[in-house]
């Protein structure tokens, strides 16, 4: 009877083991394709456009939504004159 038991006993922890065994190998398997996933240039070009960095011969456009003002822009905007303005005086201006 006791040779029994004790069979008994380590087939449980056989099975708990072969559990946590599969259970392992599940997790190991995600991370894999998790790792994969991560190494396409598409995932990689996608983190950088979150970051903000962008690619060469691309410009970035931001749409302002309605009441939404950007107050910085606006300063910007009102505190000298324009971009073009700037390059007219710099090319014609009085020398």
């Amino acid at each position: 009877m006791g040779l029994t038991v004790q069979g008994n006993a380590i087939g449980r922890e056989i099975a708990g083991y072969h559990n946590d065994l599969a259970a392992d190998q599940a997790q190991h398997d995600a991370l894999a394709a998790q790792i994969a996933n991560q190494n396409t240039p598409d995932y990689v070009k996608q983190k950088a456009r979150d970051y903000g960095y962008i690619a060469p011969n691309e410009s970035i456009i931001a749409v302002q939504r309605d009441g939404q003002a950007n107050d910085a822009l606006t300063r910007t905007l009102s505190e000298g004159p324009s971009r073009i303005a700037r390059w007219f005086s710099f090319f014609f201006g009085s020398r």
